[in-house]
């Protein structure tokens, strides 16, 4: 398979939340989602994770670990448990951004504690905001299985993209 040369396009689902999110502050946006008034990214949704919390300052997703979430070796991948905490902290920076604001994450510190595994049920990642600014922010969370055992914790550095940037 040859790599693509032209940036894809962006999806409906892509394109109504790139929409959405200029005319609302950042907690609005999520809380929309939580009611199911707006679908969540299509990367998440492809991927089984849900979002299941949000306030300002904070945020949480959480998935029922599927096949495809596994490596060779039978435990979480550990893609699938960044994506995770990539996810929940930044739901936890968007929590507090005004209409207009998007945020892409500039890096992503993530430690393995234990592994995932078959046995582990819902797994859920939180987030929290630890620092909050205008062109930057921190936030740092954890993702624990289903018996409350933190899996793995994470850090991770967010640059604000103003109106659509």
């Amino acid at each position: 398979m040859e790599p693509r040369c032209e940036p894809p396009s962006l999806d409906a689902t892509s394109r109504l939340l790139r929409e959405e999110v200029q005319g609302r502050d950042g907690l609005d946006f999520l809380r929309a989602m939580l009611a199911g008034e707006l679908p969540i990214s299509p990367l998440l949704d492809a991927l089984g994770i849900a979002l299941v919390s949000a306030e300002r300052g904070g945020a949480g997703v959480a998935a029922t670990p599927l096949p495809i979430h596994f490596n060779a070796k039978g435990t979480g991948h550990g893609g699938f448990i960044s994506t995770l905490l990539d996810a929940a902290l930044g739901f936890a920076v968007e929590s507090m951004s005004d209409a207009g604001t998007m945020w892409t994450t500039t890096d992503l510190q993530v430690r393995f504690l234990r592994p995932m595994t078959a046995s582990s049920g819902l797994v859920t990642a939180t987030g929290t905001v630890g620092h909050y600014g205008r062109a930057t922010a921190t936030a740092s969370g954890e993702v624990r299985d289903a018996g409350g055992r933190i899996l793995a914790t994470a850090t991770a550095g967010l640059f604000a993209l103003r109106n659509g940037a």
